[in-house]
């Protein structure tokens, strides 16, 4: 890290006042203050006075947030292991699964939010925001995994763009941006955020997973069973008519947004 903190140090007055790369001093900076904590403090104006910015605050909830992905990633595994009859359900086979599945939603949600703070920072020649590290993870986890890549590009470039910056950035949004991207997609989209269809990845990926959907299978949420229910009795039953047992919901192995 040393030797990493040393090369910056050299091309840093590349890109400082006077600099010829003086126009991309916000991109770099957002790089800088990413892999080390920034050596200014607050002079004013706050209770604490040191050197933990937002980065580190924002990096803290995106860890809190590990869990809730990597369950997710097993359950996105789990549900299509059921959904092609197969009983044996390989840990790391699940996990590899629903690794691949979510890869690219993450990688979509964050080039897409990251790349717009990053060119309306250059615009405003103010430093990059740190607040969409933690919607950039919230995205893809609140949509359910068969949502299509595109229409996640669409719905975070309108959220950033029209919930976040037009108000200020980072702090001054007056919705929150995730929150805002899922509602997007549910009204523009319908079709791809509910249904039978969207919860539960079918196809395999990479040789993971090969099958196809037993007899009988069904993508329905326990929401959406209890929403279509009929009659005085209720059964709650997995994607290929088992009932859901109570262990199970508490775990949360069960279909609906990763």
């Amino acid at each position: 890290m040393k030797s990493l903190r040393n090369f910056l140090n050299r091309i840093k007055p590349n890109f400082e006042p006077g600099g010829k790369l003086h126009t991309f001093h916000s991109v770099f900076d957002g790089f800088e203050t990413f892999l080390f904590t920034p050596n200014t403090t607050s002079t004013s104006g706050v209770n604490i006075h040191d050197s933990i910015d937002s980065k580190r605050v924002m990096i803290i909830v995106v860890l809190a947030l590990m869990p809730c992905l990597l369950f997710g990633m097993y359950n996105v595994g789990h549900q299509h292991w059921l959904a092609i009859g197969e009983t044996d359900f390989p840990f790391w086979q699940l996990m590899a699964y629903g690794f691949l599945a979510m890869l690219p939603r993450i990688i979509v949600s964050y080039a897409v939010g990251l790349g717009i703070e990053f060119m309306v920072a250059q615009w405003r020649k103010e430093e990059i925001q740190e607040g969409f590290l933690v919607s950039g993870m919230l995205i893809p986890l609140i949509c359910p995994i068969e949502t299509p890549l595109w229409m996640i590009a669409v719905a975070t470039a309108f959220s950033v763009i029209f919930v976040k910056e037009v108000f200020g950035g980072t702090g001054y949004n007056i919705f929150n941006v995730a929150l805002v991207t899922r509602a997007v997609l549910f009204f523009g989209y319908p079709s791809k955020m509910s249904g039978d269809n969207v919860f539960v990845p079918v196809n395999p990926i990479c040789g993971l997973g090969n099958g196809t959907p037993v007899d009988g299978f069904s993508g329905a949420t326990p929401l959406g069973q209890i929403a279509t229910n009929v009659g005085d009795t209720l059964k709650i039953t997995n994607v290929v008519g088992q009932d859901i047992s109570s262990w199970d919901m508490f775990l949360g192995l069960i279909p609906g947004s990763v």
